[in-house]
């Protein structure tokens, strides 16, 4: 049987994680990278370090070439992925688009980009690549197999010093309405991850700003980005959580400091875990794994707490065969595109490792 042709796709925006989406797509077997549209000079520059074809424009591009492509992947500033979005389907009639977290920073324009992408039958996924990561794939199936019980509790943090060049390298992330600041940027991670552990969607959130310190000087005074949050939230089967956010503290307890998942900022010499997750019989930590149960598994007669019984502590054994990187995992991402591209259908894959939207 002859091979399938491979998935021709092209790339928006040459920022921060621009690169990693081109490693994996230019040594993929089913996917060929064939453009880098910005109108900006990194994309530019990547485009012509890999003697790629650069387009300022979608509509340049589809001017340009013959054989237009069927994906594209959007990793552009935050407030632009609804509009860039909304720009490629109406202009190029993809098959599907995978969009950089977050997916949009309103829920308004979101729900209208799906309607219209259900409309047009372009399917749509977004890249919360964390999901793939062993230590939540171990804890997921922990909970799963009921070694720690019903789920009551989950806490969390998400703690790091961004440095000014951070801020001056793209002058966004200072800008809320652009969709800068730590929630949007980084939390949006952590909420994918938790609604992965705990099975439910939260309901109901309330959060505290924490105090502000940094000076942007050229952004209006209301459209500054926070810098942290204490939150509290509600899921919809009724778990509870507390989380802890902010990107101005001296600390390594952050998903890539505890992971050291991407390859642009160093692991924690030793380890320190950021989610805990509570349940009636057990609690996980995450990325550690290490799970807290009072009294063997075997044990026929229910442990009575902490009174009559020390509490044991063991390593879940973790799940072999999985990615341990973002680059990798995004690699894994393009696969279950060209896959969604081949069926055509709507699908949950890996357990639910990959959310489509």
């Amino acid at each position: 049987m002859a091979e399938s042709p491979k998935v021709r796709i092209a790339l928006i925006g040459g920022g921060t994680i621009a690169p990693l989406h081109v490693k994996h797509l230019m040594s993929s077997p089913t996917c060929e990278l064939v453009a880098i549209v910005d109108p900006y000079h990194p994309g530019r520059e990547l485009a012509s370090s890999l003697s790629l074809p650069h387009f300022e424009s979608v509509a340049s591009l589809l001017k340009a070439l013959q054989k237009p492509p069927k994906a594209y992947v959007i990793c552009v500033p935050s407030s632009l992925h609804v509009s860039i979005a909304i720009d490629v389907i109406y202009r190029a009639r993809p098959k599907a688009l995978l969009i950089e977290k977050p997916f949009c920073t309103d829920s308004k324009s979101g729900t209208e980009l799906l309607a219209l992408a259900n409309e047009k039958g372009c399917k749509i996924l977004v890249g919360h690549h964390r999901r793939f990561h062993p230590s939540l794939l171990t804890t997921r199936s922990v909970i799963e197999t009921g070694k720690i019980g019903k789920i009551t509790a989950i806490s969390g943090l998400w703690t790091a010093k961004k440095d000014e060049g951070y801020f001056t390298s793209a002058s966004w992330r200072a800008t809320r309405s652009a969709g800068g600041g730590p929630i949007w940027t980084n939390f949006v991670h952590d909420i994918d991850a938790l609604h992965f552990l705990t099975g439910a969607r939260m309901t109901c959130v309330w959060a505290i700003n924490t105090i502000p310190r940094r000076k942007h000087e050229s952004v209006a005074a209301d459209d500054i980005v926070e810098e942290g949050a204490a939150i509290m939230a509600q899921f919809s089967n009724g778990v509870v959580g507390t989380f802890l956010v902010s990107d101005n503290v001296a600390s390594p307890y952050g998903w890539e400091s505890a992971t050291g998942d991407n390859p642009l900022y160093p692991k924690a010499e030793i380890q320190v875990d950021i989610y805990s997750i509570l349940g009636t019989k057990g609690t996980i930590v995450v990325p550690d794994n290490t799970l807290w149960t009072y009294g063997s598994e075997t044990t026929q007669v229910s442990p009575r707490g902490w009174v009559e019984n020390s509490i044991d502590t063991r390593q879940a054994s973790s799940r072999p065969g999985y990615f341990v990187s973002t680059s990798c995992r995004i690699k894994d991402i393009m696969r279950l595109t060209v896959v969604l591209l081949k069926s055509l259908e709507l699908k949950t894959w890996l357990c639910g490792n990959l959310r489509f939207v």
